[in-house]
């Protein structure tokens, strides 16, 4: 399948393949089972526990973690269910099984986690926490803290037959001409349940398209108007800089001049969103009138 502008093929789980479309033209990034692999790429440096999506995490490396996916191989351990490492040589995703071993969470923290992180760290691309659809064919964000409604509005888009970029992550490339968004996976989580991508997409796209415009979602009462300002300065910078997708001190300084330089290019409005379900269709009636205008 195509994740983030690259295929990735499942080698030693074949099911995870099936009626996955992948492009030629693009890099080809293996998956592959390897009971080896965290000794013969040396990753003996270990982090204290991390929690993340409702398991215990560690982070693996050869040496200094501030470099890893750049200059050398690293990986993660997630306790009692598998490890994955990135052999950086070879371009390659490795992992070996724990005893809660299943292909699902396996597909789920590689495509979630962990391969965002392998982009990020190389400096591919900049990983936003955001939902994002198509509008009219132009690429839309939805920003906003966690329970903040850009899954219930990302899902309420689906259903309208507008065409998915990402459920929870998205990459983002600065080009010379402005910021581009890179399609993430083809699945989306309209629940919020852990180690779980939600149902496959049809409807995905695989094109890397300008960003035409972020919503940062602000949750209003339930008989409050659903209005639309455009946001300028520091709360432009806030609306990408809380939604990285992570948040590793040795990036800090890069991802605030990222963000500060995107914020000078990309156009951010504030929402209020009614927090009552029988006023999503005004919501999405106003972002789509509003974008068509913009």
């Amino acid at each position: 399948m195509i994740v983030f502008n690259k295929n990735i093929l499942f080698i030693n789980e074949a099911q995870l393949n099936m009626q996955r479309p992948t492009n030629d033209s693009l890099e080809t990034i293996k998956v592959i089972e390897d009971s080896t692999c965290i000794e013969d790429l040396r990753l003996t440096r270990k982090s204290n526990l991390i929690p993340m999506s409702g398991q215990e995490v560690y982070y693996l490396s050869v040496r200094d973690f501030n470099n890893a996916g750049k200059d050398f191989s690293w990986g993660i351990e997630i306790v009692n269910v598998l490890t994955l490492a990135w052999n950086v040589q070879k371009r390659e995703i490795l992992y070996y099984k724990s005893k809660q071993y299943a292909p699902e969470r396996l597909r789920f923290w590689c495509l979630h986690t962990f391969f965002p992180l392998v982009l990020e760290l190389e400096r591919n691309y900049r990983i936003l926490h955001v939902g994002s659809v198509e509008i009219e064919g132009k690429a839309v964000f939805f920003s906003a803290f966690s329970f903040g409604g850009k899954s219930t509005l990302t899902d309420y888009f689906l259903q309208h037959g507008h065409t998915l970029l990402s459920d929870d992550s998205l990459g983002v490339e600065k080009r010379d001409n402005g910021y581009y968004a890179v399609p993430s996976y083809p699945f989306h989580r309209p629940y919020r349940e852990l180690e779980t991508l939600g149902y496959y997409v049809e409807n995905f796209s695989t094109e890397i398209k300008p960003i035409h415009a972020v919503y940062r979602l602000e949750k209003v009462e339930t008989d409050a108007e659903v209005s639309i300002v455009e946001l300028k300065g520091i709360e432009k910078f806030k609306a990408f800089h809380y939604s990285s997708f992570i948040d590793f001190d040795f990036m800090k300084k890069e991802r605030f001049v990222f963000f500060t330089e995107m914020a000078q290019s990309v156009r951010v409005y504030n929402i209020t969103i009614p927090w009552d379900l029988e006023r999503l269709p005004e919501v999405y009636d106003a972002i789509v009138a509003h974008n068509c205008k913009i």
